[in-house]
């Protein structure tokens, strides 16, 4: 029978360490099409923003347009309730934070289609 030489484990176990480390560094990318067109077209375009009734002269049924909105900086104080800013969604309760986050990072990452 032969056995296990102790460097054998001492590798074993720092690759298992280091392979489990690996992955939980690594990030998911939040992209519109992935994660927030859904989020847009259920709680902003299909009722106010959209382009038959585009609520306030703001039509979010494009990536262009949310992204412009996103990059002029108006859609995140908007989601967020921020002082000065039109509360958003109008007449609803406000976004979830999990929600309102996975918007805040989207715009953070670059706002990526």
């Amino acid at each position: 029978m032969k056995t296990i030489s102790p460097i054998a484990i001492v590798i074993a176990i720092a690759i298992t360490i280091i392979s489990c480390s690996s992955t939980k560094n690594t990030s998911t990318v939040i992209t519109y099409t992935q994660n927030v067109k859904s989020i847009i077209d259920f709680n902003c375009a299909s009722s106010c923003h959209n382009a038959l009734k585009p609520a306030g002269g703001i039509d979010l049924t494009t990536f262009e347009n949310v992204k412009m909105q996103s990059v002029e900086g108006k859609l995140i104080p908007a989601i967020q309730h921020a002082e000065g800013a039109k509360a958003m969604p109008k007449r609803a309760e406000q976004l979830d934070d999990a929600t309102i986050q996975v918007i805040v990072k989207w715009v953070a990452g670059g706002a990526p289609k």
